[in-house]
């Protein structure tokens, strides 16, 4: 079977394979290389092009870096979505694939989903053209979260004109999106930030930080499940809330998470550099106390909930992947469960131990 590699121009790694894979697997298997971020798009047209068959599994290797994973799992939700199988390999994992365990995933309850008062979420922009699983209905989400979805032009941020490249620039598309939350009566928001970059020319990292800092969740890249989800960590237990790119994962449970923005109100200490994928802009590299906390996702059909306890055990630095690193201690069966059937490609980290209040 021909091996197709997907990369993205955005990103300046050196592309390569980033592992062997032996040629009589490549024979009898659909296998994809996903060596990047921002390759979900192309995936899809290969599958529309008939040059992927979704009723045959589909082997996703990737590479470790350039937010290569979080593609893959997008990837791996769209095909599941589509009534197909199929699993990412990473290094030192053998080519068979191991069963899954149940009990990882629950089914979210009305209870534990609804606002008790109605709620306006705002998405500036659409949602990024990556996020193809990520999609929602927003009828769904009125009558059964209780939260009504406004939608908002990317240019009331676009608007602002090219800016300070530095804090400067950041904190005035801070004080934009803040008008746009009070203009709209918002009660949180997820921002197609990545339009900034070609635009404003700067980030929207520092704008999100603070808004989820003064108690208003807000998510990137126009990603609406992962701003329910935030609303619904928010009631359940008021913590702030991570929005991370899984970046690898290890068949033991230890896993590492990234992402270039976060609440400074999780960090122990944090100082500023620059957005990953462009380079350009403010962005923020925070160090988390180690200790508990929860992973959470909610799908975009709200079918589906993931809440697991887990220890972060250290954080780390590498230039080569979004800026906030984390690694995380959990099991073998939610290892599978990102290598197989994950909810989409972000998720929600947390401080404590709270999946018993989810289940």
């Amino acid at each position: 079977m021909l091996l197709h590699i997907l990369s993205s121009a955005m990103h300046r790694e050196r592309l390569s394979m980033p592992f062997e894979v032996s040629e009589e697997f490549l024979q009898n298997h659909q296998v994809v290389a996903v060596l990047t971020g921002g390759t979900e798009g192309k995936f899809v047209q290969l599958v529309k092009e008939g040059l992927i068959d979704l009723k045959k599994p589909v082997y996703l290797v990737v590479s470790g870096h350039s937010n290569s994973l979080a593609a893959s799992l997008e990837i791996l939700s769209y095909i599941r979505q589509h009534n197909g199988t199929g699993r990412v390999l990473d290094k030192g994992q053998s080519d068979e694939v191991p069963s899954t365990k149940e009990g990882v995933t629950i089914e979210p309850s009305e209870a534990v989903l609804k606002s008790a008062q109605p709620l306006r979420l705002g998405v500036v922009g659409f949602p990024s053209d990556w996020l193809v699983s990520s999609l929602v209905d927003y009828e769904q989400v009125l009558e059964r979260m209780n939260c009504e979805l406004v939608d908002i032009p990317i240019e009331e941020v676009t608007s602002l004109g090219e800016v300070d490249p530095g804090m400067k620039g950041a904190e005035a598309i801070y004080e934009r999106l803040k008008e746009i939350v009070s203009r709209y009566d918002l009660q949180g928001v997820t921002l197609r930030c990545f339009d900034l970059l070609t635009t404003v020319k700067n980030t929207g990292c520092i704008a999100l930080s603070k808004l989820n800092d003064e108690g208003i969740p807000a998510a990137c890249e126009g990603d609406i499940p992962t701003l329910l989800t935030m609303m619904v960590c928010k009631r359940l237990t008021g913590e702030l809330c991570f929005q991370v790119n899984p970046a690898r994962i290890h068949a033991d449970g230890e896993m590492l998470f990234a992402h270039c923005t976060l609440p400074l109100g999780m960090t122990e200490k944090h100082e500023y550099t620059t957005h990953f994928e462009s380079g350009i802009g403010v962005a923020i590299h925070g160090e988390l106390p180690r200790g508990e906390y929860t992973l959470v996702k909610l799908s975009g059909d709200l079918k589906r909930m993931l809440a697991a306890d887990v220890e972060l055990e250290r954080c780390q630095y590498e230039e080569n992947l979004c800026r906030t690193q984390v690694w995380i201690k959990a099991t073998p069966e939610l290892a599978q469960y990102f290598l197989t059937d994950p909810i989409h490609n972000h998720h929600v980290l947390i401080k404590g131990h709270h999946a018993s209040k989810f289940k």
